[in-house]
This record gives C-alpha cells, structure tokens and sequence, in this order.
C-alpha cells in the first residue's frame, strides 16, 4: 500500500509545483483507499494522521533519479470531484462566508508584517478585497471548480486600478492576493475540521483554491501589465502635451507650475531648452536618454530629434550627436529660449556641425540665415564673380576662408591650406582685383565674413 502526505505549510500555498494533494495508486478511483483517515496526513489535527516515526516525502524535490517522489510512488493525479458536495461541506462554506471579521483580522496582520508597501492600503480596502474574495471562493468551492464571471473579472480590474494609485507594484497585489487565499483557505481547512467534513472533499476543495489561484494571478498579472502600460503611455502623451504647450508660451504661469511640479519638475530653477539629434541610422531615444540624466529633466522624441528641458549640464556625446542648447530661463518663460535653441539646431544641420553649440558659440552667424536679402547681396558681391573662374575660383575662395579664419593671419593660412604664403598672397589679390573687396576695411571684412558663413561649407 502506498501512503500520501500533506503539511501544514504547504496547504497553504496557493500554487505548489506540483499537485499532489490527489494523487493515488494507479487504477484506484478518487475517494477510495487513498483517502482514509489512516493514511492521509494533513495540517489540520482532524486529518493529521501521522505517524511519529514516518518521514514525510518532500513533495517539491526531485529524486536522485531525476523523477518527483510521486511519479516513483506510481502514483498520478486524480480527476476532479463530479459528485455533489455533502451537507457538512456545504455548512463549512456557509460558516466561512460569515468569518469576515476573523480573515480581515488575519489579513490585516500579514500587512502589517508587510510594510511597506501595504502600509498604504487602508483596512477599508483590505476589508473589500476579502468580501470579493470569499464571494469567488464560495462560487468556485460550491461547483468543485474554479468560477470567474464577468462580475469578478470587473471587480478584480477596479481593484487592481485602487492598488496601482496606491504606488503597489504588480509583485504586491499578486502577493495579497495570494496570501488572502491561503488565509481563506487555512480557515476553511479550520472549519472542515470541526464539521466533520469528508477528507476527500477538502483535498478537493484545496485544489480547487489552487487553481483558483492560478487563474486569479494570470488575471491579475494582466491587468497590472495592461494598466501600466497604459499608464506609461498616458504619462509619456501628458509629458508631450505640456512640453509642446509651455515651450510654444501658450500656458499662464499657475497652470506651467501646476503641470511642471505633476510630472517632477523643479519649478524653482532656471531651465535649459534642447533639440537634438544624431547620426543616420543612431537611436534618438538613447540620445534622449543619454541627456535625461536627471529627474528635473524632461525631454521627449519628435520624428527624428528629441527635445525638451534639462536642469542641469549634459554629459558625453557621442560622435555624430548634434545639440543645440537655449539659454536657461525660468520655467514660464522657456519659449524663447526654445526658438533659439531650435534655431541653432537648424543651422548645425545646415552646414554639417557636430557636438553641443550654445548661441556664445554661434555669434552674429546665426543671423546669416535670418536675413535672405543681405545674404543673397554678399553672396553675389564675393561669391559669384568667382563661379565662372571654376577650380581657381574656388582656390581663391578657400584662400579667403582661411585668411579670415586665422584673423588675416598669412603665415598661419598658408600653414592650414599647405602653401607658399607668396602663393597666398597672390590668391588674395586676385581676389581684391576680382570683386573689389579691400580686405584692410573692417566693414568689408565683415561683410566677406558673413558671405563665407553663408556658405553651406562654413563649419566652425
């Protein structure tokens, strides 16, 4: 003869490894020999028949050969209860449905051992879940099999939407869960045990809270992923809203204070603005999250570019990152420092300039591309007199550039460009003879100086 053992501890369990809490000689029907008194042990003493000197098989390890101790037992799992549940059963339901008090009270007490994070959780709540709870199991317990309806599924979603705007993770509302059906459990183990209730049919309520369980979890566990994800979007949508809003200038200053402090803002502090970008084929997200690098910062993706706020200095860039920074502002009053910064941007895009640039770093040449009428006018005075000349003239372009570039330095252009400084010279001049230009004459250094920023191969 074959024997089974159960311990207390693992009644209370809600999803062993594996269910042997039915198993028995193969070929015996469920409720037969293996489920006398004499030969089931269980956690209760009205069903622990134990005897002292037995050792109790760990029902969760493997054996040396590799099988469970129940599969070399030539044991297998029994089929679900069909018969209908005894009186005393039903009287046992009856009685734990009005224990309310009792499983709150021991509820409560593994939330206080808990804390956190149901510290956060108030008895009310507890009180509810346990009712719905206990309306769930008595279904289930009642039909020999899990039950979940419509109005359970509605009453798990509204609960798991009270725990998430508690701060409880997904970890913990599966844990309470869990722990408020073992404790359900152990009182209706409990009460079996005064009413006399058939062994066979609380091992089969025990597996019916088990499975139970597991659906409950799998449902559960979805409802947190789902909420959380959407709460992730609707927090990444509302971050997008307010960064469009307060950068274009179009909220009043309570609402910016208001909103910026929601979403972790320091609305105490000076804010820089930011567009940036990066190379062909790079992730602008890991550019973004490379410059969010603190919990005042708030930055977003666009199509192709991130922009948005930060509260202090970024860090490294990589090589192809280009970034273009506003001049810090208080909160309500970044729109224009945004309108320069997505200024910048556009001229760093322009003419193929990487790394960080502030407006300190650009000067008068971010006018260039504001002013159409003069660009075009210096254009067609010092560039074009040059295009019919074809490669001398772009020699002498370049010679121009490089001059201005080194503060009408020859000896240091001829160095960059790698030629004679008479070679130089020569070029310059044919350059004054071409288009007039004295190069002696600040007025007109300037105004060669804002054709050669105009140019798209002006890069500084």
């Amino acid at each position: 003869m074959r024997f089974v053992t159960m311990s207390a501890a693992l009644l209370i369990q809600p999803a062993p490894l594996v269910d042997l809490w039915h198993c028995q000689p193969a070929g015996v029907s469920p409720g037969a020999q293996c489920f006398n008194d004499s030969m089931v042990q269980c956690g209760h003493p009205r069903f622990y028949g134990e005897r002292p000197n037995r050792r109790r098989p760990r029902l969760d390890a493997a054996t040396t050969s590799g099988t469970m101790p129940w599969q070399e037992a030539g044991l297998e799992p029994s089929a679900p209860r069909g018969d209908v549940a005894g009186q005393s059963f039903r009287d046992s339901v009856a009685r734990l449905m009005d224990d309310v008090d009792e499983l709150v009270a021991r509820t409560v007490a593994f939330g206080d051992e808990q804390r956190p994070p149901y510290a956060v959780v108030p008895r009310s709540a507890i009180e509810a879940s346990v009712r719905m709870n206990l309306e769930t199991v008595r279904n289930s317990l009642l039909a020999g099999s899990p039950v979940i309806d419509d109005r359970d599924v509605e009453a798990l979603t509204i609960r798991v939407d009270e725990r998430l705007g508690q701060g409880l993770r997904v970890e913990d509302g599966i844990q309470g869960w869990r722990k408020s059906i073992g404790v359900i459990q152990e009182r209706f183990i409990e009460i079996a045990a005064e009413q006399d209730v058939d062994v066979a049919e609380v091992l089969n309520a025990v597996r019916v809270l088990w499975q139970l369980s597991d659906l409950m979890t799998n449902q559960m566990t979805g409802l947190f992923r789902s909420r959380q994800l959407t709460g992730a979007l609707r927090h990444s949508q509302l971050r997008a809203e307010f960064l469009d809003k307060v950068l274009a200038g179009g909220l009043p200053v309570p609402e910016v204070h208001a909103r910026g402090e929601e979403l972790g803002l320091d609305t105490t502090i000076d804010y820089l603005t930011v567009k940036a970008g990066t190379g062909q084929g790079a992730s602008v997200e890991v550019l973004r999250r490379r410059l969010e690098t603190r919990a005042t910062d708030l930055l977003v993706v666009a199509d192709g570019y991130c922009f948005g706020l930060l509260s202090g200095p970024i860090g490294v860039l990589a090589g192809e990152d280009v970034v273009a920074l506003g001049p810090a502002a208080p909160l309500p009053e970044v729109a224009g420092s945004f309108e320069l910064a997505t200024r910048i941007y556009d001229w760093m895009r322009r003419h193929g300039v990487r790394g960080r640039r502030r407006i300190e770093d650009i000067g008068w040449r971010l006018a260039v591309d504001r002013d159409a009428a003069v660009t075009s006018l210096l254009l067609r005075r010092y560039r074009a007199p040059l295009d019919s000349m074809g490669e001398f003239g772009a020699l002498i372009w370049r010679s121009v550039r490089a001059y201005v570039s080194a503060d009408k330095s020859v000896a240091r252009a001829a160095e960059a460009l790698v030629v004679h400084q008479n070679t130089l010279r020569y070029r310059l001049a044919r350059f004054t003879e071409i288009t007039g230009a004295n190069l002696d004459s600040a007025d007109t250094l300037l105004e060669v100086a804002w054709a050669l920023a105009a140019d798209p191969d002006e890069t500084i």
